[in-house]
């Protein structure tokens, strides 16, 4: 088979790109036989899909359409225009696998799309056209449905009437050897810190999680504890600015940036806790870097965190009280959180990214043979 791999999506940073990124390199790790080509639409520089992880073996390789998404995507969805499928014909493509959560418009060619959210609500815009029509019409194409965690699924089921059959989990994989616990020594001077990676948006309750870390300090005010953040700023980064001025505590906060993945790891490791409190994640990844790097973890309540934690971590309503119970509860038990360190480790070994390519070749391979 030849499968096209719509990677598009992967060039914007976050969980897209850490989800292409590795399973490229399981696909590539485990199979020689299938030919891959990394595929997606661009306007001003193509050739930054070579940004992405491309292996080095023959049976990958890159091909691209020079064109601006906000025009092809509603030109394809409105008018029937097939440019993405006739490219990928010529190609002689075979199947085509969306990594994003959509799909391009397809009438004759199989096709499957990892699915990381499901939604019924209403947006506006171009977050219009992408939730509320791009996804749902990308989902009742596919042939099947690669979910990463039970909650997208049974999301997708209800929301877009999608046969049970073609969704399946097929989780995230663990992360790269360099997320691994730090034993060395504390510097006594090294204030001990709280750690959230992600944009500071509302979709990941990030305001509520800096209300929650202002009530801690308030009632602690004793306590050294500080609070890293590592993503890019959001629509919620005003308003937490505000509040930590307003509260004093405008140094306690320290916004990290959107640091690289290469780079992120040894603030997981000095971290004294992984806190989270957005409630609408399809799997979020960082849970599974911090426990790998032995640090407790603190999850909200909905989505998929409490899947995904399981018994490993803490679990607590997205209410700045309620986050800052959980906070408490890391901060001033060392026992709980060696043993959350230990739950933490073993979890990790139930995501596996071989296991997951394994999973998504399987796939191919059922798609295909069902469509001859």
């Amino acid at each position: 088979m030849r499968i096209a791999l719509e990677v598009s999506g992967a060039l914007a940073g976050g969980g897209f790109r850490r989800y292409t990124d590795m399973i490229v390199r399981a696909l590539a790790a485990e199979d020689k036989k299938n030919e891959y080509v990394l595929f997606g639409a661009f306007w001003k520089n193509p050739e930054r899909i070579r940004e992405l992880y491309l292996p080095p073996q023959a049976n990958f390789r890159v091909a691209t359409i020079k064109a601006p998404q906000r025009l092809l995507l509603p030109a394809e969805e409105y008018l029937g225009l097939r440019w993405q499928e006739r490219r990928l014909r010529a190609l002689g493509v075979d199947m085509v696998h969306g990594f994003s959560n959509w799909l391009p418009r397809l009438d004759r060619m199989p096709s499957l799309m990892t699915l990381a959210y499901a939604t019924d609500e209403r947006f506006t815009g171009w977050d219009g056209f992408y939730f509320n029509t791009l996804l749902p019409r990308s989902a009742r194409q596919a042939d099947k449905i690669l979910a990463i965690s039970g909650v997208a699924r049974e999301a997708a089921i209800k929301h877009w009437g999608l046969d049970p059959k073609k969704v399946e989990v097929v989780y995230y994989g663990a992360p790269l050897d360099e997320f691994k616990p730090d034993d060395s020594p504390r510097d006594p001077a090294e204030k001990p810190y709280f750690l959230f990676v992600g944009v500071t948006r509302t979709t990941k309750n990030t305001r509520i999680l800096m209300e929650g870390f202002v009530r801690f300090k308030k009632l602690h005010p004793e306590a050294p504890h500080r609070f890293v953040i590592c993503g890019a700023p959001g629509d919620e980064q005003a308003l937490i600015e505000e509040l930590l001025a307003k509260s004093g505590l405008t140094g306690e906060v320290t916004f990290a940036g959107n640091v690289e993945q290469s780079k992120v790891a040894p603030y997981y490791r000095r971290a004294l806790a992984y806190v989270s409190a957005s409630a609408l994640e399809g799997f979020h990844l960082p849970l599974i870097e911090a426990m790998a790097c032995g640090i407790p973890t603190v999850a909200a309540r909905g989505g998929a965190q409490t899947e995904i934690v399981a018994d490993a971590g803490l679990h607590a309503d997205p209410t700045a009280e309620d986050m800052c119970r959980g906070m408490e509860a890391v901060a001033f038990d060392p026992e709980l959180r060696a043993r959350m360190r230990a739950k933490g480790l073993e979890r990790c070994k139930d995501f596996s990214w071989s296991g997951a390519a394994r999973k998504t070749i399987a796939a191919y391979e059922s798609v295909y043979a069902a469509r001859r």
